[in-house]
């Protein structure tokens, strides 16, 4: 990635909680850095089960090579402890079947997903659930 160029996400870890915002197209290039940085960021809480707070509302559609690429994360954020997924979706429905389409993984039954409505409600299913420690 050259100096200057904007990423098309954004990645913050707090507590056990990994704050993922999304926005603009993912090409291959960058979903290659995304997952790069997501795993970097993560490794240090994935020893306890963790949380993801997917925000994708910003998403654009994607290059369908980038699909294959997300859902290996997929299967190794969850054979890596992941078992908390709060989501953020589009008003776009062509997006949110994309989002489907790149996690079309199988999925343990004690992996919880849910739909927020927005991020106060995804901290405070995170907060409930023992993923979050109280408002930062």
């Amino acid at each position: 990635m050259q100096r200057g160029q904007t990423k098309a996400y954004q990645l913050k870890l707090i507590d056990q909680v990994l704050w993922v915002q999304v926005f603009g197209v993912s090409t291959l290039l960058g979903t290659e850095e995304y997952i790069r940085d997501f795993r970097a960021l993560v490794v240090p809480v994935t020893a306890k089960p963790w949380a993801i707070v997917l925000d994708i509302r910003k998403w654009q559609a994607s290059p369908a090579q980038s699909f294959e690429l997300l859902k290996q994360n997929s299967v190794w954020a969850i054979a890596n402890n992941l078992h908390h997924v709060e989501l953020l979706l589009p008003a776009d429905e062509m997006l949110t079947w994309q989002y489907l389409k790149a996690t079309e993984v199988e999925k343990p039954a004690y992996l919880t997903r849910h739909i927020a409505e927005d991020e106060e409600s995804a901290r405070m299913f995170l907060q409930a659930a023992g993923y979050l420690k109280g408002a930062d």
